[in-house]
């Protein structure tokens, strides 16, 4: 049987194969166009990745329709017109350890410009950056390349940075980007609503001498983590803050009858009562992940399958986040394997 580590990497490398797809951008480049994908939606809409064509979308969130693949993806911002999507793309220079460097670039909505924010050519970026919801900054896993007396040093964590934009909104760069969670590994995170903090994944004695994984939450005004689940019985991953109050939504491994089930819960990011959100009944499929609160904070989105994706159909559900009512499927009508969905108004 594999380990819920294992699983969620294999999840998560699968999630960033993009990544490792994209074209390289010279460093030196500064802005280039596109053409207009006219990607705005009119209304609450939702962005998902299709791993099935390695691209981006936007769909309606209440019934799936208006879905257009996009030139640009990436994390919508939340506010502005146009909104930004912020991603990472491969850099033309290659780090010390031989493989290519990577830069963060905001493309506007219809995808019509891109440029490069990031300012620093010694660091590679997970493509799953995030803007915080007042869109100053930007949270992203990375990795940061010197070279100390002849000895190759690599700082891996989340980091985060300053958002620069010019007279109109634009963004156009970053500054101070630093480390605020250290990491062996690549992890999934969250802003707050209030953008003061980070929920993100990390191991905690399981009681019976080893590790699971739990979620913790960052202040980052002090620099204290507290686990937030604090759950020896249970592994979980997946973390989402809710935008309009405490809540956080993530996903449990559950035994079930000698195999595993991935199901979604919430809790207070503060602890409290846990809920439980989709069970064997919700979508008919075991694998419910990426979990995202709607800007209400009343829904979730969230990916389901019954394979390990992206190599098996993989849907979006809306639902709501209260476990009540049932689980609306926004892309069962299209071909394609699905996942990361997040809302924006």
């Amino acid at each position: 049987m594999e380990s819920f580590n294992t699983l969620t990497n294999m999840e998560r490398t699968a999630s960033r194969m993009r990544f490792c797809s994209l074209m390289a951008v010279p460093l030196a480049a500064t802005l280039f166009t596109a053409g207009a994908a006219h990607a705005a939606v009119v209304g609450e809409v939702i962005t998902t990745y299709d791993a099935s064509v390695g691209r981006d979308a936007v769909m309606s969130a209440s019934n799936g329709g208006s879905f257009q693949h996009l030139t640009c993806g990436g994390d919508l911002s939340h506010g502005g017109s146009p909104r930004y999507f912020v991603d990472a793309v491969t850099a033309a220079n290659y780090l010390p350890d031989g493989y290519l460097a990577s830069v963060l670039v905001a493309s506007d909505e219809d995808c019509a410009e891109t440029r490069i924010i990031s300012n620093s050519p010694d660091m590679r970026f997970s493509n799953l950056p995030l803007w915080s919801h007042d869109g100053s900054r930007v949270a992203v896993y990375a990795q940061s390349w010197e070279l100390i007396n002849d000895n190759l040093v690599e700082k891996n964590g989340i980091y985060v940075a300053d958002v620069t934009r010019d007279g109109e909104g634009r963004p156009i760069g970053i500054s101070d980007l630093h480390r605020v969670i250290d990491s062996p590994g690549e992890i999934l995170i969250s802003w707050s609503g209030d953008d003061q903090r980070i929920a993100y994944v990390a191991s905690a004695p399981n009681g019976s001498g080893g590790l699971q994984n739990d979620i913790w939450v960052l202040e980052l005004a002090s620099g204290v983590s507290i686990n937030a689940t604090n759950s020896p019985e249970f592994d979980e991953d997946h973390p989402a803050f809710s935008p309009v109050d405490d809540r956080i939504a993530f996903i449990r491994m559950v035994a079930v009858r000698g195999t595993y089930r991935f199901d979604i819960f919430t809790q207070p990011a503060s602890g409290g009562t846990v809920t439980r959100v989709t069970t064997k009944g919700t979508t008919g499929a075991p694998r419910n992940m990426f979990p995202c609160f709607s800007p209400d904070g009343q829904y979730l989105t969230f990916s389901s399958g019954t394979a390990l994706y992206p190599w098996g159909g993989v849907d979006i559900y809306r639902m709501k986040a209260d476990a009540s009512g049932k689980a609306t499927n926004l892309t069962g009508k299209r071909t394609g394997s699905f996942t990361v969905p997040k809302w924006r108004p």
